[in-house]
């Protein structure tokens, strides 16, 4: 296959990361409540997401595996990030969220991540050297969401325990748990942002400098 054949997998990974940064935006509403339960533009951008895995799924099937790892995984790891925020709005849609100040932190953590992810891509595509930078500030969104993880899981030990019947701060076991569900989905998509931002960093460090091994998040 010659250079005029291959294809722009720099603009098949723009893509998703668009698509990301709207439903970013579509979960950001809903929290607020500013989305029905039916949101035309959240069935739009789920039809999206589906259309945009199979369409890359079967160029990056047709090509060698040999030096599409990082187009790969990088793909796979924005899909799963996007399939973990419509699970979010949907959940969110027919449960009804009533989110905390803690959802709204994250969720701006979330959406931070995004961003740089989008922009590391363009300066990648665009030939920069410090597309590194931003890989780093998405790789923290995971770090930034540790602590709240960790708080809940304190919390559901206490609860098991039978240190008390609600949360203290009077949270009824109801919210509570589903305040809980709507954290872990928060936390996977800040682990699936951060598993890209560790591919785009020695992605970025192979093409432009040594590269020093980088851990995928667990």
């Amino acid at each position: 296959m010659g250079a005029a054949d291959t294809p722009d997998f720099f603009s098949m990974i723009d893509q998703q990361a668009r698509m990301i940064v709207n439903l970013a935006r579509v979960v950001a509403d809903v929290l607020q409540g500013k989305e029905s339960a039916h949101s035309l533009r959240l069935i739009d951008l789920e039809q999206h997401r589906q259309e945009l895995q199979r369409r890359h799924q079967a160029v990056v099937d047709s090509l060698p595996h040999s030096g599409l790892e990082e187009i790969r995984s990088t793909m796979e790891a924005l899909d799963r990030a996007a399939a973990v925020l419509i699970r979010t709005a949907r959940d969110c849609l027919s449960g009804g969220s009533n989110p905390d100040a803690t959802v709204f932190q994250m969720m701006g953590v979330i959406r931070k991540a995004i961003e740089s992810l989008r922009h590391g891509y363009t300066r990648l595509a665009n030939g920069s050297t410090v597309a590194e930078f931003d890989a780093d500030a998405a790789i923290a969104s995971q770090r930034a969401l540790v602590c709240w993880r960790t708080f809940d899981d304190q919390r559901e030990v206490a609860a098991a325990e039978g240190w008390h019947r609600t949360s203290p701060s009077g949270v009824s076991p109801d919210r509570s748990c589903r305040l809980n569900g709507l954290y872990e989905n928060l936390y996977d998509i800040a682990r699936e942002l951060s598993r890209a931002g560790v591919i785009l960093k020695v992605w970025s460090r192979q093409l432009y400098g040594a590269v020093s091994p980088a851990r995928l998040p667990q």
